[in-house]
């Protein structure tokens, strides 16, 4: 009986340290920590039709957006550099005619590691420090959370120009 007490002991803290390894605190947060912008035309947020963002120099030179129905998009960041760019071409109608007018938005910024906790892991955050862009399309740009996280938070208000005024 002396063994099976012990077999039985055993198995008893091996099942208590297996439930003490499961957490309720799992990592179920987006891992990733992108700059969240918002469009605008004027002082609304809205969709701006026949806007498509590309990465500069990014692996691929991916599109990032591509659609009239967009109102916000995830800007990402190189961790390996400190300053990216975006170009953002929008087809829109000036005075009956239709034309493609280019930008682009450089976001320079310190890269910031940060360890989250044991579920998560690490990750970067970025220190956003200075924003430019051209003004062809693009009114202005608001940094409004220059420390992004991986919270879903906007950092950048991005104002385009209404032509249709």
């Amino acid at each position: 009986m002396t063994r099976l007490t012990h077999i039985a002991a055993f198995l008893l803290i091996a099942l208590a340290l297996v439930l003490a390894a499961c957490s309720n605190d799992s990592c179920y947060d987006n891992g990733s920590s992108l700059p969240l912008a918002t469009l605008y035309m004027g002082n609304r947020q809205q969709s701006i039709p026949g806007l498509a963002i590309i990465g500069i120099n990014a692996p691929g030179d991916s599109v990032l957006a591509q659609s009239s129905s967009i109102d916000e998009v995830y800007l990402p960041l190189r961790a390996s550099v400190s300053q990216t760019s975006f170009a953002l071409s929008r087809t829109t109608t000036v005075n009956t005619t239709t034309v493609i007018i280019q930008d682009t938005l450089t976001l320079d910024y310190k890269v910031v590691p940060y360890f989250h906790s044991a579920e998560c892991g690490a990750m970067y955050n970025f220190d956003i420090n200075n924003v430019s862009h051209t003004s062809h399309g693009i009114d202005s740009v608001v940094v409004l959370t220059p420390l992004v996280t991986n919270a879903r938070v906007p950092a950048l208000r991005i104002h385009f120009t209404d032509f249709s005024q």
